[in-house]
C-alpha cells in the first residue's frame, strides 16, 4: 500500500509539473490563475457535453472522452482550462499530458483526491520554488524519473 501511495504522489507531482510548465509558458499566465468561474445553474450542471466541445478541446482531452459526460461541471471546467493550455505545450509535453490523463482516469477516487491535494500543494509554493522544482524534475534522467514512483516518501 505505501508503494501505491508513493505512485499516486509521483503521478500528482508529474501532473503538477506538466501543468506548471504549461502555466509558465502561457502568455496569459500573468503571474496567477484565471478568474474563477461563477457557479453553474442547476440546469447545466453536466454541461458542456463532449459533443459540445470544439475539435481542439476534444483533441486535448481525448483520453477523457469516455468519462467526460459523467464529470460534474466544476471538474469539466478545470479540464477545459488544461485544454486551453494544451496547444502551447511541445509535442512531447502534449504526449506526456495525454499519458498522465490516462493514468489519472484509472485512479480510484481516494487516489484522485490524494493527487489533487498534492497538485494544490504544488500551487501553494512560491513561483520561484515551483519553477526550481520543475527545473530539477526536467533535469532528471528518464531512469530517475521512472524510479520516483517507487521511492519511499517522507510524511
Amino acid at each position: 500500500m505505501p508503494m501505491l501511495v508513493a505512485r499516486v504522489i509521483a503521478l500528482a507531482l508529474a501532473l503538477a509539473c506538466v501543468a506548471l510548465v504549461a502555466f509558465a509558458r502561457s502568455p496569459a499566465a500573468g503571474g496567477g490563475r484565471s478568474a474563477p468561474t461563477p457557479p453553474a445553474a442547476s440546469s447545466d450542471v453536466a454541461k458542456p457535453a463532449w459533443k459540445d466541445l470544439s475539435a481542439s478541446q476534444r483533441d486535448a482531452l481525448a483520453p477523457l472522452a469516455k468519462e467526460w459526460d459523467g464529470f460534474d461541471r466544476s471538474r469539466k471546467l478545470k479540464w477545459l482550462d488544461v485544454a486551453n493550455k494544451y496547444p502551447q505545450l511541445s509535442p512531447e509535453g502534449q504526449k506526456r499530458l495525454h499519458e498522465r490523463m490516462v493514468e489519472f482516469v484509472k485512479l480510484t477516487p481516494e487516489q484522485k483526491r490524494t493527487a489533487r491535494t498534492n497538485f494544490q500543494r504544488a500551487y501553494e509554493l512560491p513561483m520561484e520554488q515551483r519553477q526550481s522544482l520543475v527545473q530539477q524534475y526536467q533535469e532528471l534522467t528518464p531512469e530517475k524519473k521512472q524510479a520516483l514512483p517507487n521511492r519511499p516518501t517522507k510524511r
